[in-house]
This record gives structure tokens, C-alpha cells and sequence, in this order.
């Protein structure tokens, strides 16, 4: 049997020209070259108009032999960042309960924010941090868990049961094996929909639950704040651990939400 050619896969290694076109297209390095080249147009300097192109050619020799430049090169893209929606444009109750809490304790947590001390701040600047990645993961889920109770209000799952159970018995009714088989494979394309169905409630569950535990987390947010401030700075310190603790446990929480979400595949709007 004739082996079949071997794919050959694009060569991703990171390349020079690449980075020479990156800085020397720059608006930083073409801004300096092109004031050089304007000022010795306006005083008629070849000497100044030489000195440029030079400037210029350095700043992108820089670039090219610089470590840090090459890994902004090739840096993976960020990762769209999300707002939250408006509660007013989330039609699942339970989603928008939660939507409006979290929307609540991010603005009492701003305003203690602004009242605390600056070391106070600095300790939780961490904490900070987090909170705009897990904030992220919220208004993911809770878009993704708006496409499933939409999706779910439209499919009538008793007339889906009544259905299957109708077509295995017309499968056990029928004499004839070609009309068996199709009742057969339709009852399994009715379960296989069911199954699906019982799955997405499962997800829009678990979503649920991890929206509601982020919201309980964040709402306690401004009293540890306000616990932290009447602290020395140890106690803030080790305070500032467990709340970052905290908030670590809930991004790998939605985190997992995510994931399974993103198994069952996106829910057709």
C-alpha cells in the first residue's frame, strides 16, 4: 500500500524580517525619521537629513538585536475583554439577579476604595488585579447563560418525551424492517435532543451557582476593606492572602464553567 506524502507544517519559528518590519514601521521610529527628514528639508541639511536616516536605522537596529521587542512581536494577541451587559438586556431572571449585584458591590466597592488609605490599596493591589479578569469570566458566562435560557424558553421538552415515546412504539407496531429502522433512528435523534436539552439545564445550573457564589464573595469585598483599614499591616497583609485566595478559588471556578460550556458547544441564538 503506497504511503500517503507527509504534511509538511508551517514553520511558526520566530523570524528577523518580521521584527525589522515591526520596528521599522513603528510609529515611534517613523515619527523621529520623518521629523528629521522635514527639518532637513526646511533648512536644506544634508548633514541633518544624513544624521536621521542614521537616528532612524539605529532605533530599528535597537529593536531587532532587543530580546523584550521580540516577545511583544510574537506575543499572543490579549484575549477580548467583555463588559458587563446592562441588566436591562438579560431576560433570564436569576442571570440578571445576579448581573445586578455584582454591578451593585463593584460601585459600593469603588467608593470604600476611595476612602482607603494608600498602603490599604497597595496591599490589595493583587486583589485588584484579578478583579478585572474575573469580571471577564462573569460577563462571559452570563452572556453564554443567557444564550441557554433563551434557547431553552423555545423547546417544548413534553411534546419532545411524547414524541419518542410515540415513535418506539410505531417501531414495535410495524412489520416491515425498513420502516422499523427509521422509527428506530428517530426515537434515538428525539433521545439524543433530550439528552442535549438535560445537559444545557446542567450547565445553565452550575453557571447558576458559580454567578451566585461570586456574588457572595464580592459583596463582602468592601467590609474586608474597611476590616483592612482598622489593621496593622501584618494583619492586612495576611488578611489581603485570604481574600486573594478567595477570589483565586472563584476564577477557577468560572473558569471550569467555561470549559464545559465550551464542550457542549455555543447555543444557536
Amino acid at each position: 500500500m503506497p504511503t500517503k506524502p507527509a504534511v509538511e507544517k508551517p514553520d511558526s519559528r520566530p523570524r528577523v524580517g518580521k521584527v525589522i518590519l515591526r520596528s521599522s514601521t513603528s510609529p515611534l521610529n517613523l515619527g523621529i525619521g520623518a521629523a528629521a527628514a522635514t527639518l532637513a528639508i526646511g533648512l536644506g541639511s544634508a548633514p541633518l537629513a544624513a544624521l536621521g536616516v542614521l537616528a532612524y536605522g539605529a532605533l530599528v537596529a535597537y529593536d531587532t538585536f532587543n530580546p523584550t521587542f521580540w516577545k511583544k512581536v510574537y506575543a499572543p494577541p490579549e484575549p477580548k475583554r467583555l463588559r458587563l451587559p446592562e441588566p436591562k438586556a438579560v431576560d433570564d431572571p436569576g442571570t440578571r439577579s445576579a448581573l445586578v449585584q455584582i454591578i451593585a458591590t463593584k460601585a459600593e466597592l469603588e467608593r470604600v476604595l476611595e476612602e482607603t488609605p494608600p498602603e490599604v490599596q497597595a496591599a490589595l493591589a493583587t486583589t485588584l488585579s484579578s478583579l478585572g479578569e474575573i469580571s471577564n469570566q462573569a460577563a462571559r458566562l452570563i452572556q453564554r447563560a443567557e444564550d441557554i435560557a433563551r434557547h431553552l424558553g423555545t423547546v417544548n421538552e413534553s411534546a419532545l418525551i411524547a414524541d419518542a415515546a410515540q415513535l418506539e412504539k410505531r417501531a414495535a407496531a410495524t412489520k416491515d424492517p425498513t420502516a422499523k429502522q427509521g422509527f428506530i433512528e428517530a426515537k434515538a435523534a428525539r433521545d439524543d435532543e433530550l439528552r442535549t436539552i438535560g445537559e444545557l439545564r446542567a450547565a445553565k445550573d452550575r453557571i447558576d451557582a458559580n454567578l451566585m457564589h461570586l456574588v457572595a464573595v464580592l459583596g463582602g469585598l468592601p467590609t474586608k476593606v474597611v476590616h483592612m483599614r482598622a489593621l496593622d499591616s501584618a494583619a492586612a497583609d495576611k488578611l489581603s492572602g485570604d481574600v486573594n485566595a478567595e477570589l483565586e478559588a472563584i476564577a477557577s471556578e468560572l473558569e471550569t464553567s467555561e470549559e464545559v460550556m465550551k464542550s457542549l458547544g455555543e447555543v444557536v441564538r
